[in-house]
């Protein structure tokens, strides 16, 4: 069975596209997608900054699954589930910045940073490790 007029719309449809695309017209709508996407980067990198550095080391995802970022030179597993990180203290804004930009710059350049948290110790991501943070379960969170 045939649904009449699909076939004749969508033949339509490609035709207007091919014949109202010129070059210049794609150039320029492309520069204004990469500057939004770039202004879309800074701002999430902006609210992810003062998150981890303001708000208790936590984004309201985070903090709603009973999660934060704090600092972390060395991480010794003393149980199963349980690490004991050193130093432990709360995100300064210079690291809660460079780990925000590395980590939303990896996301736009397509390289998946999340999938290092399979290789690296303690499920850390890489940039966590190079902001010198680890995400854990906050206090009295089970």
């Amino acid at each position: 069975m045939h649904l009449s007029g699909i076939k004749d719309i969508s033949k339509f449809a490609m035709h207007y596209i091919i014949e109202e695309i010129d070059e210049d017209t794609s150039m320029e709508d492309l520069q204004k997608m990469m500057v939004v996407a770039l202004i879309y980067r800074l701002l999430v990198c902006f609210y992810e900054i003062i998150c981890i550095w303001g708000a208790g080391g936590a984004t309201p995802g985070k903090f709603l699954l009973g999660l934060r970022v704090v600092t972390c030179d060395t991480s010794v597993l003393i149980a199963p589930s349980r690490v004991l990180v050193i130093p432990s203290s709360n995100v300064s804004i210079t690291t809660s910045t460079i780990r925000a930009l590395i980590k939303n710059f990896s996301i736009a350049s397509f390289f998946p940073a999340f999938i290092t948290l399979l290789f690296f110790q303690h499920n850390r991501t890489a940039y966590d490790i190079v902001a010198g943070t680890i995400v854990v379960k906050r206090n009295g969170v089970r």
